[in-house]
This record gives C-alpha cells, sequence and structure tokens, in this order.
C-alpha cells in the first residue's frame, strides 16, 4: 500500500513539474513553460533564468505539456498539446502546421484598458469654494483597429454660485495600415457654461503615424480634416470646415514618475487665420496596486474668443487616479 502510494506521489509530482520542450536548430534544447509567442519572438518561462525570449525562426520543434492556442497568419485558429513533427512543421493534437504559418501562441484575450482620475478641492472661512475633476480614459485595442473613448468634466462653486462647469468627450476608431500607420474618425464634443458654448461637434478624419514606441516613451502624430459646429448660449451659432492636428507622448522619468501630454489644434478655414488650440498635461507616479498620484495643467486657448472672454483659460488639478 505504502508503494502505491509513493508511486501515485511521484506521478504527480512528475506531472506537475513536467516542461515544455523547445529544440533549436543549433542543437540546444531549453525547457520551462511557453507563456507566449509574438513579433516573430517565442516567450519560455524556465526555473533557471526566467524568462528568455527565442527567436521563433531558430526553433526546430515543440513539445508542450498543457494545450497551446495557435493563431495562424490566415487568422484561424488551432488549439492542443504540441509535438515535435518534420522539421519546420508543428503538430497539434492530430494537425500538422507548417511552423511559418504561426503568427501567435497564447494570444491575451482582447480587454479594455485605461484610468479613471479624480482631483477635489474645497475652501471654507471668508471664501467658501468646492471643485472637483473627473477624468477617464479607455482603449480597446486588436492588431487590426483601436477603439478608444476619453471624457473630462470639471464643475466648481464659490459662495454658493456656479464658478465652472465644463465638459470634453472624444470617441475615436483608429485602423491600422501597419503597425505604425492608421487612419482614424473622430467625434469631439464639448461644452462650457463661461465660455458661451452651450454644445461645440468636431467631427473628423485623418491619419496618424506612431513615430516612436518604446517602453520609456512614446510618440504619435495625427492631422485631418474637421467639420466644426458651435451652438453659443448668446452668440450666433455657426459651423465650418477646418482642421485637426494632434500629438500624444509620453516619457518615462527617474524616480517613477511619468510625463503625458496631448496637443491639439483646430485651424478654422473659414475665418483666415482663427483656431483653437487644447492641451492637457500629466505628471503621476505609481502608488502600488493600479493606483497612482498625478496632477496637471489642461489650457484652453482660442484666439478669437466670443466677445467680453478670455482668450486662455488654465485648468490646475492634483488629484488620484486608478488604472485598468
Amino acid at each position: 500500500m505504502r508503494t502505491m502510494i509513493t508511486l501515485a506521489f511521484l506521478l504527480l509530482a512528475s506531472t506537475a513539474f513536467a516542461d515544455d520542450e523547445i529544440k533549436l536548430k543549433n542543437g540546444d534544447r531549453i525547457t520551462g513553460k511557453i507563456t507566449g509567442l509574438a513579433g516573430g519572438k517565442l516567450v519560455v518561462e524556465t526555473k533557471a533564468e526566467g524568462k528568455v525570449s527565442i527567436d521563433w525562426a531558430q526553433v526546430l520543434s515543440v513539445k508542450s505539456d498543457e494545450p497551446l492556442r495557435l493563431k495562424l497568419l490566415n487568422g484561424d485558429l488551432v488549439e492542443g498539446k504540441a509535438s515535435p513533427a518534420a522539421e519546420g512543421r508543428i503538430k497539434i493534437d492530430a494537425t500538422d502546421i507548417e511552423m511559418a504559418q504561426v503568427a501567435k501562441i497564447n494570444e491575451p484575450a482582447v480587454q479594455w484598458h485605461g484610468n479613471l482620475n479624480l482631483a477635489a478641492k474645497g475652501t471654507d472661512g471668508n471664501t467658501l469654494t468646492k471643485s472637483f475633476l473627473v477624468a477617464a480614459e479607455g482603449s480597446l485595442a486588436t492588431e487590426s483597429d483601436v477603439i478608444l473613448l476619453r471624457g473630462i468634466y470639471r464643475y466648481g462653486q464659490q459662495n454658493g454660485v456656479l464658478s465652472e462647469r465644463n465638459a470634453y468627450l472624444l470617441g475615436k476608431y483608429q485602423y491600422k495600415f501597419t503597425p505604425s500607420f492608421y487612419a482614424y474618425a473622430s467625434e469631439e464634443v464639448i461644452s462650457d457654461t463661461f465660455k458661451d458654448i452651450g454644445l461645440q461637434s468636431i467631427t473628423s478624419v485623418g491619419v496618424g503615424f506612431e513615430i516612436v514606441k518604446e517602453s520609456w516613451v512614446d510618440l504619435s502624430a495625427e492631422v485631418g480634416v474637421a467639420y466644426i459646429t458651435t451652438d453659443f448660449q448668446a452668440a450666433i451659432d455657426e459651423s465650418h470646415i477646418g482642421a485637426r492636428l494632434a500629438a500624444r507622448g509620453r516619457l518615462a522619468l527617474p524616480l517613477g514618475f511619468e510625463a503625458k501630454d496631448i496637443v491639439i489644434v483646430y485651424p478654422n478655414f473659414k475665418y483666415g487665420p482663427n483656431f483653437q488650440v487644447r492641451n492637457e498635461f500629466t505628471l503621476g507616479t505609481a502608488l502600488g496596486g493600479g493606483w497612482n498620484l498625478l496632477g496637471g495643467i489642461i489650457t484652453e486657448f482660442n484666439n478669437r474668443p466670443s466677445p467680453g472672454l478670455n482668450n486662455t483659460d488654465n485648468t490646475y488639478f492634483l488629484g488620484l487616479g486608478f488604472t485598468f
């Protein structure tokens, strides 16, 4: 009886610690857990060296202890345990596949990613003020396209009187021609009680390009045409054709800080040298558990504002954010 228990224990242990096996064309053999394949690199979690990245073109054969999910270049999906086959091929259960046709292994599920930020301020005594800012962004990205949603709402009172109410919403769809070059269509909606804007709609189509995308820095730019309609509260409503020029950047800084900036320029083709600018700058640092501390400034500029209004509005904020 004791012998049977010992044998059963050894069998379970060997199953629990069984490794995937990858043989390379140079004769090397790597054992561990296959975590994925993307961009021509096979990633294996090993006991001795942690994650190891292997050039997929140098792999001779693959054997897996657990089922793998393969995505082929034609979009087909195949799932099952891998076993060695002829050179340059991989067998998934009974299906024999050319290794050069495998685009991805264990591709992560497509899901929304983004952040939610909240900043608030209040004073009492001689002056009673309260204000808050809520900002949210979410994106859903696949190999071929991206859906982006953004929104910012600001509200404030001073001695019980409304002093600030501003909303900005963006919905954008991007279709990728290449990993770096894409076309986009976007809709932006703006409302600002104290800038005489009941509702402004900016509909734009254009192209964008990711200039650089690394772990420590991102930079992209967009250019497009736009149709802008504005329903004013006091002034005469108007609409015009214009352009939309945008840039978005991110830079990792020392001590765990990260700077982000979004700038959008809206030239007006109807009224000559007339344009609007929107700039959102944030500086933040991670606190752990998805939480971060961040502050920033939102600048809105209009070189031809409604009569009696300034052409520049700045909003400064400091608050907490959560990344998902």
